[in-house]
């Protein structure tokens, strides 16, 4: 009998939204995807590239790291930059 694996979650709206306040925030600041990437000591922008177009399941350390990175809290990459009559913050 073959064991059964633990199944996956992934929440691909969640990410996508997430990924679009990051970028949201970054372009605010006037920082591209390799200045980012770099104060996230990460080599090339792809990392953050696949963060912002929610492709990637990333850890909340690397959260933190991005919010550091940006000079924000990570529960500002959390809710909507200019909330607008019926967005709802970020469940998470």
């Amino acid at each position: 009998m073959k064991k059964q694996r633990k199944r996956y979650y992934r929440d691909d709206d969640f990410l996508t939204k997430v990924g679009q306040r990051i970028r949201e925030i970054r372009t605010t600041q006037g920082l591209t995807q390799t200045d980012l990437a770099f104060r996230c000591n990460d080599k090339d922008y792809s990392q953050i590239n696949r963060v912002e177009l929610g492709k990637v399941n990333f850890s909340v350390s690397y959260l933190s790291l991005i919010a550091s990175a940006l000079n924000v809290e990570p529960k500002d990459l959390l809710s909507p930059l200019n909330p607008q009559k019926g967005d709802k913050q970020l469940k998470y």
